[in-house]
């Protein structure tokens, strides 16, 4: 007679991710995934990928292609990372959403697109006005996601990226930084970037950070606790729009008050956490 035995992971989520680029979006999401979640990740096959709009336009249909794959691996949700995907072609964030949908029908899972999730995450919290901290972002990358952004309904009151706010000199500089930490940018800095757009637009229901260089997970308490928002919105959008079948036990959702469970005996804050590279 088979005994049952217990099965090592109660549910499996699966990672899109930027080729040529060392992305952590799944070691982050296992610091705030329930505990039992199993977690895979496919990074695009594109080669000679320069980081461009158009190098993204050109092989949009990877996302597809590797979405279908981890589907296929048995994972039940699928986040893609990459804020500037979900523009780069041209979409509406209505194309997006048809877009998601026909690929979570191909893969038999559900598809989630970073830059969609910072809109979804937005609407889910009710903010209208919105102050944008672009991070590392290029002219054409911060241009291409806040006029997506404000296509999906939303007024930015401020936007700019870490040149405009002054922690880099310039483009080349933050090449070097870029280069010397694999894009790993400082906590310290993304923290006062976040810190910095509220402080420019006050009055905006949300801070959203695209550009955040794998760290907006560990300095969202801080953001939240130095500008008093509890809005704030950013690099970690698809991370709680990563959603898990009720059936498993496990539920990552938008925001930490709609089921966004913890580590531990820690209980859910009534803060929004949104995430999105």
């Amino acid at each position: 007679m088979v005994q049952s035995v217990r099965r090592q992971y109660r549910a499996y989520a699966g990672f899109v991710t930027t080729p040529q680029f060392f992305d952590d979006s799944p070691t982050q999401f296992v610091t705030v995934a329930p505990p039992g979640i199993g977690i895979i990740q496919r990074v695009n096959h594109i080669d000679a990928y320069e980081f461009t709009l158009d190098d993204r336009a050109r092989n949009f249909g990877v996302l597809e292609e590797s979405a279908i794959c981890l589907g296929r691996s048995h994972c039940q949700v699928i986040g893609q990372v990459g804020t500037n995907w979900v523009h780069c072609t041209g979409t509406s964030p209505c194309e997006i959403e048809r877009i998601c949908a026909d690929i979570s029908a191909k893969a038999g899972a559900e598809f989630v697109m970073a830059g969609q999730a910072i809109v979804e995450g937005l609407r889910e919290i009710g903010a209208e006005t919105i102050t944008i901290a672009n991070g590392y972002f290029r002219p054409d990358w911060s241009a291409g996601i806040n006029g997506y952004l404000e296509e999906a309904g939303f007024r930015v009151m401020w936007a700019g990226n870490i040149i405009d706010q002054g922690f880099v000199a310039d483009h080349d500089e933050m090449l070097r930084l870029e280069d010397e930490t694999v894009w790993d940018y400082p906590d310290h800095m993304m923290f006062a970037a976040a810190v910095d757009a509220h402080v420019r637009a006050p009055q905006a229901d949300a801070i959203v950070q695209t550009g955040a260089g794998m760290r907006m997970v560990r300095v969202l308490d801080m953001v939240e606790g130095q500008t008093g928002t509890g809005r704030s919105t950013g690099a970690c959008s698809s991370t709680w729009d990563c959603r898990l079948p009720p059936a498993t036990g496990t539920f990552c959702r938008r925001s930490d008050d709609r089921g966004a469970h913890h580590r531990g005996d820690r209980r859910p804050r009534p803060v929004h956490r949104l995430r999105a590279v």
